[in-house]
């Protein structure tokens, strides 16, 4: 059976408490998140998602990379032309404050899940995901001919 992405009723009561959605009175209000902007992150994360290496928790982790599509969709159309992406921060201080973070290289150095470091969201889809990427091996059936 093939994987089906969530739907956004799905999407919405995954993420309940997450986002400002627009009231069922004025779905259209830009000034909260719409289906169709919940629509449009659903169809960006199917891009690079391959729901045949999670098994049974593909919708479960695919959610998470639909909210990280959303954020940056959200925070690009607040910023316009003006808007620039912006990767987790290593270290920085403030007169004798300090603080640091360690960002594993296999994510930072990665051109495809450094930008998943961009969000909270994203983050988790990188925690959920990282299991499965490791080791995987496929071996296919078959014989060669050798003349």
């Amino acid at each position: 059976m093939a994987w089906i992405p969530p739907t956004v009723a799905e999407f919405k009561a995954r993420f309940n408490r997450d986002f400002p959605y627009a009231p069922e009175s004025d779905p259209t209000n830009i000034n909260y998140v719409c289906d169709s902007d919940i629509q449009t992150a659903i169809n960006e994360a199917q891009i690079n998602f391959n729901s045949g290496l999670f098994g049974d928790y593909a919708t479960p982790i695919f959610m998470y990379a639909a909210a990280h599509a959303l954020v940056i969709s959200i925070r690009n159309s607040g910023m316009g032309l003006a808007s620039q992406a912006k990767f987790a921060l290593e270290s920085t201080s403030a007169g004798g404050i300090s603080i640091s973070n360690n960002i594993n290289d296999r994510f930072a150095g990665d051109p495809l899940f450094s930008e998943y470091l961009q969000s909270g969201y994203g983050k988790k889809y990188l925690d959920l995901v990282y299991p499965f990427t490791i080791g995987n091996v496929v071996v296919n059936c078959g014989t060669t001919t050798f003349s």
